[in-house]
């Protein structure tokens, strides 16, 4: 802020110079009191300059006076962990939506980003910089997020973390999610680490199912936040040992209800609201992103205003951001929201840097990646062959391992379960919901491929494929028929990223993905118009999966969550970090 311009909130706080924005008769959050008061709001240069009655000091004159109707005003919400890739929206036409919706602050983990390539990141980055999202960008030290098992476009070493420093907003360290690696105490994550902790940045971590003598030898890292944690004594764990606890809340299920975790704690300004980027695409447009994520805690039993704490100041004062948001005060940037009421948390405005956020802003110019960015799928073709599972039998049964889908979760289950063997080569079972599944290491053109049993799509033929299997965004297939899967494969090679259905030798349905292979920058109505044909598609072919998409994207291939999980390398017991074999 320049001098005159915080000489002339001065001015507006006391009562000297006219407001640019006054908001009237509106009910008050205030995060550090925990109450609600009935004040007016006074903006001068973006920045909130008063809070008072009309009338108390003098009339406050103002360019624009909002009457809020008596409805509830709240900071503007913040996203404490937010993976834009995974709404397939890149970050222009995600800001336009969430901001909407009354996010207008997040921390961003490019981890997925990233693992397409580091331009593919560094691009990015400055795609999020020419949004008015106020986005503080986290630099993922994972990459790939286990080296040991899989293959990605990119590799992040201490280099590579300190060049990215370069790049606009950027604020810490993004999850240290192969927590293996550390405890193993791998030398280049740790000199990571090491250097993060010496500039004093924040570290987010991720430990599903860490505890004891482990976690705090994960702690000592520097690590600061949570939000994998799987059962309720673990969280309370973590949060007695210091860590910033991070309650996802999206279009999945999570495990533990946040009532019974709020309740455990005699203080609450350590846990933090996050949608962690499990949204449904149609969630965010038809239903809301953080005002959602409120909207579950309080249905879940969370008081309101300590819902309201951990998606604003907690999130700002754990990331060190409290003195610029997080709260309707003084000195703050003027971003809030005007809500219904505390349960349903309905929008009726939403206030970016003081000026109303309408049709006018959803219009954010689109970003001109080049061209190294727009064709990351180096894959070659691929033919029915290559799916082909040899078995160690020529004819009869064998007893194979089975990644189950846990459906509206993000884990998948181990199970073993006898199937067939014809001419030597295993055989699905459509009957049963045991379809094939193969991962490819789309960075290369003879890149390494590994192949397995899924249950839960229910495909009754066909294939599903897409170049967006977390955390890698390598190339994922499901299906019924070999043929098919090499089709479906081979579309998304051509169209260079995206995802496509295929049956009965035709491609059926395509989403185009062409930003890193994962990510589009058109209309977000006309994408997911193109994700719902696509999976109408699918639900002729069987398909029994709510968002098959976001589960293609999500559970098969994402070797950090349990419980067996696929990369291109193999099939891995995603606890232990170790491979398995398919067949018993």
């Amino acid at each position: 802020m320049q001098v005159a311009q915080s000489i002339r909130v001065m001015d507006v706080a006391q009562g000297k110079g006219r407001a640019d924005l006054l908001i009237k008769n509106a009910r008050v959050v205030n995060v550090f009191t925990k109450q609600v008061e009935e004040v007016d709001v006074a903006v001068a240069a973006g920045t909130i300059a008063w809070l008072g009655r009309e009338g108390e000091n003098g009339i406050r004159p103002a360019a624009i006076v909002y009457d809020a109707g008596g409805k509830y005003l709240i900071p503007g919400l913040i996203d404490a962990h937010c993976h834009i890739e995974m709404s397939f929206m890149s970050a222009a036409p995600f800001a336009q939506t969430i901001i909407a919706h009354g996010t207008t602050t997040a921390v961003l983990d490019m981890h997925d980003v990233c693992n397409t390539g580091l331009d593919c990141m560094h691009n990015f980055a400055r795609e999020v910089a020419g949004t008015p999202l106020k986005a503080f960008l986290m630099v993922p030290p994972c990459v790939p997020g286990t080296p040991k098992l899989e293959e990605a476009g990119a590799n992040m070493t201490l280099k590579g973390m300190q060049e990215a420093f370069a790049l606009p907003r950027i604020w810490g360290v993004a999850e240290a999610m192969d927590f293996n690696r550390i405890l193993d105490r791998e030398p280049e994550i740790m000199a990571i680490l090491a250097w993060a902790r010496e500039k004093g940045l924040r570290i987010d971590g991720h430990c599903p199912e860490l505890r004891g003598d482990d976690l705090q030898a994960y702690l000592t890292a520097g690590i600061l936040t949570d939000h994998e944690s799987v059962t309720l004594e673990e969280m309370l764990e973590k949060y007695r040992l210091g860590m910033k606890v991070i309650l996802r809340r999206g279009s999945l299920e999570e495990p533990v209800r946040a009532s019974d975790f709020i309740n455990a704690l005699a203080d609450t300004s350590n846990a933090l609201l996050a949608t962690d980027g499990c949204l449904y695409l149609d969630d965010i447009l038809d239903y809301g992103h953080m005002n959602r994520a409120l909207k579950a805690m309080v249905a879940e039993g969370v008081d309101p205003i300590t819902a309201v704490q951990m998606g604003t100041i907690n999130v700002a004062r754990a990331y060190g951001f409290d003195h610029l948001m997080g709260a309707i005060a003084p000195g703050r940037y003027a971003d809030m929201v005007l809500v219904s009421d505390l349960k349903d948390f309905d929008i009726e405005a939403v206030f970016v840097d003081g000026r109303q956020f309408g049709a006018e802003d959803a219009r954010i110019p689109r970003y001109s990646y080049p061209p190294e960015v727009l064709n990351t799928i180096k894959l070659g073709p691929v033919t029915a062959q290559t799916f082909a599972i040899t078995a160690p039998v020529a004819e009869g049964k064998v007893t194979a391992r089975v990644m189950t889908i846990i459906d509206g979760t993000v884990a998948t289950r181990e199970d073993h379960e006898p199937m067939a063997v014809i001419n030597g080569q295993l055989q699905p079972d459509i009957d049963r919901d045991l379809l094939k599944v193969a991962v490819f290491d789309r960075y290369q053109e003879n890149g390494r491929h590994a192949l397995g049993i899924v249950r839960g799509f229910g495909l009754r033929k066909g294939a599903f494929a897409g170049s967006i299997g977390q955390d890698s965004q390598n190339l994922v297939v499901v299906g019924a028929d070999d043929k098919d899967m090499a089709l479906a494969v081979n579309a998304i090679r051509e169209m260079q990223g995206g995802l496509a259905a295929a049956a009965d030798g035709e491609v059926l349905a395509k989403v185009e993905l062409p930003i890193a292979g994962i990510m589009s920058d058109i209309d977000p109505r006309q994408l997911q118009r193109r994700f719902m044909e696509l999976h109408r598609c699918l639900g002729d072919m069987g398909g029994k999966q709510v968002n098959p998409s976001f589960t293609l994207s999500l559970l098969l291939t994402c070797a950090v969550i349990p419980e067996l999980k696929i990369t291109n390398r193999g099939l891995v017991d995603a606890l232990s970090g170790k491979f398995v074999s398919l067949i018993l």
